[in-house]
């Protein structure tokens, strides 16, 4: 098995959501974990961790 974070700061990224929805999209995804952090100087940080393995494609022509 294999781990991706993704990471990001604010609250409307759209880009974070389309950039782990394109990664996961190819991947047996077996858990996805999330925190919240507000930092010093009220920084919002936002993490996604996937816990995956390589989907396996199917060759096979029956």
């Amino acid at each position: 098995m294999k781990i991706k974070t993704f990471w990001t700061g604010g609250f409307e990224d759209h880009y974070f959501d389309s950039t782990v929805n394109k990664f996961i999209e190819d991947k047996k995804v077996v858990q996805i974990s999330t925190g919240d952090t507000i930092l010093s100087h009220d920084e919002y940080s936002h993490t996604l961790t996937v816990l995956y393995e390589e989907a396996q494609h199917d060759t096979r022509t029956d």
